[in-house]
């Protein structure tokens, strides 16, 4: 059944990345879930709370809380208040976090390296796609991707490779340009 092999195929990718993951990881003495929390950090120059980065990266907040403790022992990550709200606390990444982030490989690097160009594309639109639905149907948090996002407007312009556009960057946008974690995202209203 293709829906059965492909979720095998998938499942095998999956492991391969975390393998990867706890491989750098004994390289710079962290877990794949640190590795995680530094990278969604990196990009976010505001900072996250706790709660917000377990939500994020869907594991429970003691997980987070866990992880995000150990990081900051080691000098990784800062805890700072929240101008917002004075009782909470945001995450920010230190430069010694943000250095060992730049260092950190993409999970599923190899991966992707494997696939070409065109492939990606194709690839990235499929998984953008699967997220906007789990989404939908409140299995997964969140995320700041294109089709989320107030300033996107789907299929607005005839040419077939660029059909979208981004009213932020007031660009024609194509597969290939789409983003799963953008740092300019605002959430559409719903209709």
């Amino acid at each position: 059944m293709l829906s059965e092999q492909l979720s095998h195929g998938l499942a095998r990718l999956a492991a391969l990345a975390r393998q990867d993951d706890w491989r750098a990881g004994e390289v710079e003495g962290l877990t794949p879930t640190q590795g995680d929390i530094l990278r969604a950090l990196v990009h976010r120059q505001e900072g996250l709370r706790v709660s917000t980065l377990a939500a994020h990266l869907n594991v429970s907040q003691p997980t987070a809380s866990d992880a995000v403790a150990a990081l900051e022992r080691k000098g990784l990550i800062a805890k700072l208040s929240d101008p917002s709200d004075g009782r909470a606390l945001m995450l920010r990444v230190t430069r010694s976090g943000r250095a060992l982030a730049r260092r950190w490989p993409l999970s599923f690097g190899a991966i992707v390296e494997t696939l070409s160009p065109g492939d990606q594309a194709l690839l990235l639109g499929i998984v953008i796609r699967s997220i906007h639905e789990l989404q939908r149907k409140g299995a997964i948090s969140p995320q700041r991707m294109c089709l989320s996002c107030r300033y996107f407007a789907p299929d607005v312009h005839r040419d077939k490779a660029r059909p979208h556009h981004c009213r932020f960057i007031d660009a024609p946008l194509g597969q290939g340009d789409l983003r799963v974690d953008c740092p300019d995202h605002e959430e559409a209203r719903a209709a």
